[in-house]
């Protein structure tokens, strides 16, 4: 072979080596904790020259400044731990499925259907993905829609509304026609059409809408609105006045080592050609394995805390304070490809004194503020109309309209379609549909 043919050789190999850990990067960069477990433990069982350590007692990170206080994390703990657990929605309607002594088939599916649900009760992907056969779906969303509290395992308000009404036996009743026949009208106030509509009189649809306004637009609520993920959260921030610690937790994360013993029989079998290509492929994917976990652990934090730099007045002041901020900020800030910062995000939990969030809901688009210079995220115009509609006047509610006028005196200039959408997003009524007395 000419000298050449060799260099081009060895060129492709060292190519197609480092493709291999690239991908081996990116594969344990998207696992989750629990994945990236698994997969450790499928290269222990295949791979003599791996060990597994036990996990430090604490990480130094040479780059953290001020050195991360472990009592106050420690302390933060403690606190978190001693807060009454409240019982999710999701935990109640699995338990009300475990006890309802149904075969395991349906129990199961039940339970698969449940995992689809937000904290409100709605599914948050179309039960049909489940993947199982249109009579075990039939029966399990039977199962499910059955549960209490009413109203829940609908794909929308209309179907939830429409379950609370079935479930008090009102499927003949003008309401559950006007929900069922009028929906598009029911939102947009148009009475009177939707009065010709169902051949009735205005004073009739309106009893109608007045019992549709006493159901529950949000099944879940009065249950604990934070799920927790599974697994344990990924980075934990901690406070110190208006100092931010980012750290990893490493919680779950497998510590691996290549294994002096076979280090050792490496070096005294250099006469068998064949066992020690077989054990220097054993070490070369070890160390590529070892390498990619920690290239992983890295690049999460080094995205962390580029998110909490960013999002400083979410962590000091609070969810309501979380600003808009782009994948592509991040992946400039941290000289990364957006791909990669999106694979670092994903699945991936952070821990701070507000609770528990993965990292992917700190990117939010912004919206023009009326002056033109500012912007503001989606969840703090979600939280404000929130709480504009908790402290209106229940005998006159807000319309869009208002909320319109009320926001753009807060200098938010919302268009009210969109205003009419986060309002669906969070699974508040329409004004004609909240009004009480009166």
């Amino acid at each position: 072979m000419s000298p050449e043919s060799r260099q081009l050789e060895q060129g492709m190999r060292q190519s197609m080596v480092v493709g291999a850990s690239m991908q081996l990067f990116l594969r344990a960069l998207q696992a989750s904790q629990t994945e990236l477990a698994q997969m450790a433990t499928h290269a222990l069982n295949s791979n003599p020259a791996l060990e597994e350590l036990p996990p430090p007692l604490a990480q130094e990170d040479e780059d953290a400044r001020p050195t991360p206080d472990f009592e106050a994390a420690r302390r933060h703990d403690a606190l978190v731990e001693a807060l009454p657990q409240q019982t999710t929605l999701s935990e109640y309607l699995e338990e009300q499925v475990l006890q309802s002594g149904l075969p395991r088939v349906v129990e199961r599916d039940a339970i698969a259907l449940i995992a689809r649900m937000d904290t409100h009760g709605f599914f948050v992907e179309d039960p049909e993905t489940l993947g199982i056969s249109p009579v075990r779906l039939r029966e399990a969303l039977r199962v499910v829609q059955d549960l209490e509290p009413a109203g829940v395992g609908a794909r929308d308000l209309r179907e939830s509304l429409l379950l609370q009404l079935r479930r008090e036996g009102e499927e003949k009743s003008l309401s559950y026609r006007l929900v069922n026949e009028c929906w598009a009208e029911l939102a947009r106030h148009r009475f009177s059409q939707a009065a010709r509509t169902l051949g009735v009189s205005e004073k009739a649809l309106n009893a109608a809408v007045h019992r549709i306004s006493r159901l529950n637009p949000d099944p879940g609520s009065g249950f604990s609105a934070v799920e927790q993920p599974i697994g344990a959260p990924d980075v934990i921030v901690l406070r110190h006045g208006r100092e931010l610690t980012v750290q990893l937790t490493g919680e779950m994360v497998p510590h691996l080592a290549l294994s002096a013993q076979y280090r050792e029989m490496l070096a005294e079998q250099a006469d068998k050609a064949e066992l020690r290509r077989y054990l220097s492929q054993c070490f070369r994917e070890g160390r590529e394995l070892i390498r990619a976990i920690e290239k992983r652990q890295e690049t999460i934090l080094t995205v962390a805390r580029a998110i909490v730099e960013h999002q400083r007045d979410f962590f000091l002041r609070g969810p309501s304070f979380l600003r808009p901020l782009r994948m592509d900020e991040v992946a400039e800030a941290t000289q990364m490809h957006a791909s990669t910062v999106s694979r670092a995000v994903n699945g991936k939990y952070l821990r701070c004194e507000y609770g528990v969030y993965e990292l992917r809901s700190f990117f939010t688009f912004g919206l023009p503020t009326a002056s033109g210079e500012q912007q503001t995220s989606g969840a703090n115009i979600k939280a404000q109309i929130r709480a504009l509609i908790e402290a209106e006047d229940v005998s006159a509610p807000l319309s869009d309209a208002a909320l319109e006028k009320l926001l753009t005196q807060r200098g938010l200039r919302i268009a009210r379609r969109t205003i009419a959408k986060y309002r669906d997003q969070l699974r508040i009524l329409p004004a004609a549909l909240r009004k009480r007395g009166g």
